[in-house]
């Protein structure tokens, strides 16, 4: 079986690896980096490595601390995949761990 696993600490670096477990090693199997669309490339490394969906056992992300907005949206798409997947119910969803509170700033509109 294969792990998919999403690093989006940094905003617009952002990092897809998927590997497999060999004699209890996780291999890499192929990688993409840079300022990437995260469901496009997992889409890409399946297809190029022609592997289904469904051989896919885990999407993991790494929860953080990192980036308020990279964090949310690796966190949501390995969510999604793995509820979608039937690999984790929505009790089970990961929360990112952000390190501190997100520095939000409001719009004056006056």
């Amino acid at each position: 079986m294969y792990k998919i696993l999403i690093d989006s600490t940094k905003r617009r670096e952002k990092t897809v690896t998927i590997t497999k477990n060999v004699g209890g090693d996780d291999v890499v199997v192929s990688k993409k980096e840079g300022d990437l669309d995260i469901v496009k490339a997992i889409m890409d490394i399946l297809e190029e490595n022609d592997i289904k969906k469904s051989e896919v056992s885990e999407i993991a992300s790494n929860l953080g601390p990192g980036s308020f907005t990279g964090l949310k949206i690796g966190v949501t798409i390995a969510n999604i995949f793995n509820w979608a997947l039937g690999n984790k119910k929505v009790s089970e969803m990961d929360i990112p761990e952000y390190g501190r509170d997100p520095n939000i700033t409001l719009k004056n509109f006056s």
